[in-house]
């Protein structure tokens, strides 16, 4: 071939790649223009007309490329130097346009706006290594108005977070233009051997085609963990669920336990090196047909095939035990735990995005029961949740509107049967269900309603207990407190001055916690604790023997009154007594009240009371009552 001919069949080649390619890069420009001119628009309407102005001006100018665009692909003509200038010049019309909106409405931009701009321009100067690569001056023109005329005007601010926008432009302007240069080169070689030499053009497209490859693994890819990333994921499944629609399988929503902790304590490259590793050993123990993403952060996803729940059961395990292996490669020693929900196609769907819904539901529902474990989606635990999203909808509502009630069930002297306390217990009725405290109150410590709640009950029942002390001027009042009141730096001086709005005597109030409390905050929670001993309140630990105290818990605490659980109380064979008289002896040398709960019975009562237990509660002497059922109790305890 002559130079001539070698020339004009690389002019021509050059020129019509750069027409074929050109329709994304309009579509590109259009769809990023309209969002800049009109997704930020605080600035008045004279910012808003300029704006508009500025965008038909880009309108215009894409709809002239387009139409030559058109026409030259319609001619399928052999190109010429002036195809080459027309197209170039309008290249570079629509970079100056670009520009002109950065530099022209700069003084305007918020820095969400600034931002914004300076990432666009930036992306629109990469992506012109796909689509300009054929002619190096227009492709270097491109991206060079595009971004460093407007990156020095930020630089030239007294704005710091300009500064930091503006550097970041020239660097990432000046790594395009490297990267362009490459892209380029590699462009013009690939036409010049096409041209050259025919024979080459078989070995060009199998380059062409490992590039692709290598371009589709990248795009498909995530980066981190080289698993597949959310969009390839989605991809793929969809892909199976269309071609095989009868084999069910399994998909598992995979969430790290402690992965935070990691970042926050170790470091973000900990963290990183930690992902790698976790997807590392996911990818060992699945199989190759199974597939598996990164979904973002510290979640996975895989999707395997089902055969039995026992077998995904077993699988689920594998997963978990891997991951929970520690990481000695970090400097710490770093580790993590995984919770795992899973659901199943299609017993729970045919849809990819409900399938991928319902595992995340179960995965989040195990979470907040027991993490580390795995949990299967059911139609109960749809039920159940969705009646728990209700009742934090409704538990706000009946605060505002003061739905709640409370009922009382005395405390008895075991030796003189008069009422020595009473104990507050919050009742709520919705649409005429009654709904138990066993399952609001942890609903409205879930969504950070029981401090709201709990006041209300204290302060409702010192309240009411004014008007029960007319009747028996030495009655106590017990009310139930909950662990996440207890974590509140607060709380005792909020309860004092609910005392003290009341005139209510403090020494007259028994805050009940349950043992839980020593499994969390210690040091915060002696500190409440303590100041609210100081103030003369007295502290009850209720539920005793089913929880998580000790001993030298209990003397840290310095607790008043001890309630035995009523399931020791209740026990038939005597060993609960047993317990009970072992809880007895403590307290007379640890200077506590006993309070047994759940008396039903004449010989209950007669053996506590044998046993030297001071106090008993339970329906033996009285259910829990209204408060007008309680002062009618307390006029015919008087009376008697």
């Amino acid at each position: 071939m002559h130079r001539s001919s070698l020339i004009k069949e690389n002019l021509n080649d050059t020129v019509r790649l750069l027409y074929e390619n050109a329709y994304s890069g309009l579509l590109v420009s259009l769809f990023a223009s309209a969002c800049i001119a009109f997704s930020f628009n605080k600035g008045g309407l004279l910012s808003y007309n300029d704006k508009l102005v500025w965008w038909l001006i880009m309108l215009l100018a894409l709809g002239i490329r387009f139409l030559d665009i058109r026409l030259f692909l319609k001619t399928n003509k052999t190109a010429t130097q002036l195809d080459l200038l027309k197209f170039s010049t309008g290249v570079i019309i629509t970079a100056i346009i670009w520009c002109s909106y950065a530099l022209y409405f700069h003084t305007s931009f918020a820095p969400l706006e600034a931002t914004s701009i300076i990432i666009i321009l930036s992306a629109l100067g990469g992506g012109s290594a796909n689509v300009l690569s054929a002619h190096k001056l227009t492709c270097f023109a491109y991206a060079f108005i595009l971004l460093f005329p407007y990156a020095l005007v930020l630089i030239m601010s007294e704005d710091y977070y300009e500064n930091v926008l503006g550097f970041l432009g020239i660097g990432y302007g000046s790594i395009t233009l490297l990267t362009l240069n490459k892209a380029s080169a590699f462009t013009q070689q690939a036409i010049h051997l096409k041209n050259q030499n025919s024979d080459l053009l078989e070995r060009m497209e199998l380059r062409v085609d490992a590039r692709t490859k290598e371009i589709m693994h990248l795009s498909n890819s995530d980066s981190l963990t080289q698993l597949l990333n959310r969009n390839a994921f989605l991809n793929d499944a969809k892909k199976r669920i269309k071609h095989y629609p009868d084999p069910p399988f399994a998909l598992f929503f995979i969430d790290l336990d402690g992965f935070k902790n990691i970042n926050d304590v170790m470091g973000h490259k900990v963290g990183d090196n930690v992902l790698r590793r976790t997807a590392k050993r996911i990818s060992d123990v699945c199989a190759h047909n199974q597939q598996k993403c990164r979904w973002g952060g510290d979640e996975f996803l895989i999707l395997s095939d089902f055969v039995c729940k026992e077998n995904t059961y077993d699988f689920a395990k594998e997963i978990i035990d891997a991951i929970t292996q520690d990481h000695p490669e970090t400097e710490h020693g770093a580790r993590v735990g995984a919770t795992i929900g899973i659901a199943l196609y299609p017993e729970h769907g045919r849809d990819l995005d409900a399938l991928i819904l319902n595992a995340d539901m179960a995965m989040y529902h195990q979470k907040r029961m027991n993490r580390g474990q795995i949990s299967f989606f059911s139609e109960s635990l749809r039920s159940e949740l969705e009646r728990k999203r209700l009742l934090s909808e409704e538990l706000l509502t009946a605060l505002i509107n003061n739905c709640f009630s409370l009922v009382y069930q005395p405390i008895i002297d075991s030796k003189t049967h008069d009422i020595y306390a009473i104990e507050a217990l919050i009742r709520w009725q919705l649409k005429g269900e009654n709904i138990p405290p066993d399952e609001f109150i942890p609903i409205a410590e879930q969504y950070g309603l029981i401090s709201k709640i709990g006041f209300w009950v204290l302060e409702t029942a010192c309240q009411q207990a004014l008007t029960f002390q007319k009747l028996t001027p030495d009655l106590s009042v017990s009310i139930n407190v909950s662990v996440m009141q207890l974590k509140e730096i607060e709380f005792a001086s909020k309860v004092k001055s609910i005392l003290a709005d009341l005139n209510f005597p403090a020494h007259k109030l028994h805050l009940e916690v349950t043992e839980s409390v020593f499994a969390n905050d210690k040091h915060t929670f002696l500190y409440v604790v303590k100041s609210l001993q100081e103030l003369g309140v007295r502290i009850s630990i209720d539920d005793f023997g089913t929880g998580y105290s000790s001993l030298s818990s209990m003397l840290d605490v310095g607790v008043d009154i001890v309630k035995v659980d009523k399931s020791f109380v209740q026990d038939e064979d005597e060993r609960g007594l047993s317990i009970v008289n072992a809880v007895v002896q403590m307290a007379s040398s640890l200077n506590f009240n006993v309070i047994a709960e759940g008396v039903e019975t004449p010989l209950q009562c007669k053996k506590l009371t044998q046993l030297g237990v001071t106090h008993l509660q339970g329906y033996y002497f009285s259910r829990p009552l209204t408060s007008s059922a309680l002062i009618e109790y307390l006029n015919n305890k008087k009376a008697s």
